[in-house]
């Protein structure tokens, strides 16, 4: 699955030595034409290269000129410039695998996904018909303390109306002088 590798680094030494042999030949001639400027201003040897080159100073100087800038722009990359080339290629490599390789797990999320949808889909049914089930206990448990509340409250509303006639029997005897009976247990 990997992409195959190019050798760029020989490419671009065969195209870079010649830039650097041409810009090495000029960067000498403008040094030369420089050097003979030098000494045509000073006069070294008095040689007289001042009126010698009094005439053809017109061309030679844009010459010096022309020469010394294209030797600079034609300055081949140095190691450093080129090993950034490089890595930024390198770079731009990792940043698309990085990308292939999150859809690829994005895919494969997706499908995980679906496959334990279907038992979450299965295990939400199964949920919604255990809670359905406890709900009908805890309704019936409701209703049976209900029905035992109620039992309760009767059986205390019989208790309170025993209480209520033995009470009233009984002040009714104390009143008539006579010994009241003692109450009996429901």
């Amino acid at each position: 699955m990997a992409a195959p590798k190019t050798n760029k680094g020989t490419a671009e030494s065969g195209s870079g030595g010649m830039m650097g042999m041409v810009s090495k030949a000029l960067a000498v001639i403008a040094m030369l034409l420089a050097t003979v400027f030098f000494a045509a201003a000073f006069d070294v040897g008095h040689l007289g290269l001042q009126h010698m080159l009094a005439g053809a100073s017109i061309a030679l100087v844009p010459l010096f000129a022309v020469l010394a800038i294209a030797a600079l722009f034609l300055t081949p990359k140095s190691g450093a410039d080129a090993a950034a080339i490089a890595n930024s290629a390198k770079i731009a490599e990792l940043v698309e695998f990085q990308s292939k390789a999150t859809s690829q797990i994005l895919t494969l999320q997706n499908k995980i996904d679906a496959l334990s949808g279907q038992d979450n889909e299965t295990l939400k049914a199964r949920n919604k018909e255990l809670q359905a089930a406890l709900d009908a206990i805890h309704q019936a448990e409701r209703d049976k303390v209900d029905s035992q509340i109620e039992a309760l409250r009767l059986r205390n509303e019989e208790l309170e109306a025993q209480i209520k006639s033995w009470a009233v029997e009984a002040v009714g005897k104390s009143i008539a002088g006579e010994k009241p009976q003692a109450m009996k247990a429901a």
